[in-house]
């Protein structure tokens, strides 16, 4: 594979209404930075910068002007994936780091006729994945984790072929309320997600009184979660976006505890992709899952998401199943089925014949 030259960067914000439910309780817009790149053999890159009001470290702003200051510097000379990502992981903002990763690394997995998640975990030379590597991502499926907020979508996402549930909750919900949506559909795994909601004093007596259920773990129970961890617990947590700040000593400590299950790996939080796979690699190394999620991007960062599933691999479920941002796109995200991650028909990400100004069109109209 010879080198690719980037020869032009293009980006446009976009804002659409999203209704509050779900994933995305509480919320009722997202923005994002869509990412365009094209190179000297007229292939185009994708990717999506959408920071997460409340829990990204960085603004719509802030990646707004990382990727104009890049746009700057074109034309770019990119001989292979590190080279990427070495150039991504100069830009300021996690959220854009995500998007010009997402971006150069479709342009040159469809310009090598791959898929990006072959790409992602391929030789680090200039020669594009094997046939055998290619074949293997092909054939790959990741079963789905939904989110429910009662017992009529628990019932409606077990149907659909869901076996995982995630459970949003809040400082005053009722353990009733875990314990009906798990009646709903008997035989499925929950995920419980507190965004650091409870009261530090309160998370064990809180952990106990749903220990009885088939919970995989409990997401961010409080603020410092990974203190916790220095004892046992009632039932596993998991850590999300604590993994933004946390040192690299303090979550080595972390990944040393029995009681923690997972790590929730979002690349618009984390900075990207190749950052989530270091993350993915370290918790492996533990016995630790490592978890493919959102942060309600739309469906270019959708689909980088699903290819970092496909990455990681079937071992668990990811959090990806179709979510509230996505509604009312008039174009879909090729990796997802109703109750799994599966590989795109075509390379990259998988969108044939997308470009900037289609995506523009697709995006649903503000109120």
């Amino acid at each position: 594979m010879t080198a690719m030259r980037i020869v032009s960067i293009a980006a446009q914000t976009l804002r659409w209404p999203i209704a509050g439910l779900g994933a995305a309780r509480g919320r009722r817009e997202r923005a994002a930075v869509v990412v365009e790149v094209r190179s000297d053999r007229g292939v185009i890159g994708l990717g999506e910068a959408a920071p997460l009001p409340g829990m990204s470290p960085d603004t719509v702003a802030d990646a707004e002007r990382t990727i104009a200051a890049l746009a700057r510097r074109v034309p770019l000379a990119l001989a292979d994936r590190e080279a990427m990502y070495d150039l991504a992981a100069g830009a300021a903002s996690p959220a854009a780091r995500f998007a010009i990763e997402t971006a150069l690394l479709d342009a040159l997995a469809r310009d090598a006729g791959v898929s990006l998640a072959a790409l992602l975990v391929g030789p680090v030379d200039r020669a594009p994945p094997s046939p055998a590597v290619t074949a293997r991502f092909d054939a790959v499926t990741v079963p789905l984790a939904a989110v429910v907020d009662d017992p009529p979508a628990a019932h409606r996402a077990w149907r659909a072929g869901i076996r995982c549930l995630k459970i949003k909750l809040g400082v005053d919900d009722d353990p009733d309320r875990v314990a009906a949506i798990a009646a709903a559909a008997p035989g499925a795994r929950l995920r419980l997600d507190a965004n650091r909601s409870w009261p530090r004093g309160e998370v064990e007596a809180r952990l106990a009184a749903l220990s009885h259920l088939p919970i995989d773990y409990v997401e961010e129970p409080c603020h410092d979660a990974h203190l916790l961890l220095a004892g046992p617990l009632p039932c596993p947590i998991a850590l999300d976006e604590s993994l933004v700040d946390l040192a690299p000593a303090a979550l080595e400590i972390a990944l040393g505890s029995p009681a923690l299950a997972a790590l929730v790996l979002k690349p618009t939080l984390l900075g990207g992709l190749a950052a989530c796979l270091a993350l993915a690699g370290r918790a492996r190394r533990h016995g630790v899952a490592a978890i493919a999620s959102h942060g309600l991007e739309g469906p270019i960062g959708t689909a980088a998401c699903a290819e970092l599933a496909l990455a990681l691999g079937a071992d668990h479920a990811a959090g990806l199943a179709a979510h509230p941002a996505l509604a009312g796109w008039s174009v879909s995200v090729p990796q997802l089925a109703p109750d799994h991650v599966h590989a795109a028909a075509g390379p990259g990400l998988g969108f044939a014949d997308l470009d900037l100004a289609t995506v523009v069109g697709a995006c649903p109209p503000a109120d």
